[in-house]
């Protein structure tokens, strides 16, 4: 919130940044609004949709502002903290978006095809969060903001019944994104 209040309080000021960055921020902001008026009136295709777009815009806007810098510490932290954290956030959410349009055509979340389809979706969750810290360049604000993500995704299971299945494939799928970001991470302090 108060980084897209910053990008657009700065949008026509004096800043170098590029007017695209800015339009890209704005229209997500827009749209996570629209979000919210679309999941309050359960218009589910709507709500992935609309995600999806959010996902994208962000993915094209944070590499953009990292490349441009930042003029001082407030700029970093509103501006590399806050959208680092909706980039990270919205690189899992959006299969979230998709598991409850799916789940909505009466798939029972407990059945065998249910099962399956959250395995799916983590699984594709864990692979969009690695696209996000590639795009980002292993961010480590994006990359807490997964853990935070992945966290809240085990929770919800441990409140559940038998899902020892899924919360063992949650935690591959973060063990392997732990290895895809610390990997490269490592090898390069190590140079």
């Amino acid at each position: 919130m108060f980084s897209s209040i910053y990008a657009l309080l700065h949008l026509f000021g004096t800043r170098t940044f590029s007017r695209p960055v800015y339009l890209w921020l704005s229209s997500v902001y827009v749209c996570f609004t629209l979000w919210l008026m679309a999941a309050e009136r359960e218009l589910l295709l709507l709500t992935v949709l609309i995600f999806l777009f959010m996902y994208f815009a962000l993915l094209k806007a944070f590499p953009r502002l990292l490349e441009q810098g930042f003029a001082n510490i407030q700029e970093k932290l509103f501006l590399q903290g806050g959208v680092g954290m909706y980039l990270g956030w919205s690189s899992v959410a959006v299969l979230a978006n998709i598991g409850v349009y799916a789940f909505s055509f009466g798939i029972q979340s407990s059945s065998q095809i249910g099962i399956y389809l959250q395995m799916l979706l983590v699984l594709l969750a864990a692979l969009s969060a690695g696209y996000a810290l590639y795009q980002s360049k292993r961010n480590a604000v994006v990359f807490a903001t997964h853990w935070w993500a992945f966290v809240g995704i085990l929770v919800g299971l441990f409140s559940r019944e038998q899902t020892e299945l899924l919360i063992a494939w949650t935690l591959v799928c973060v063990v392997g994104l732990n290895v895809f970001y610390f990997k490269k991470r490592l090898r390069s302090i190590k140079n």
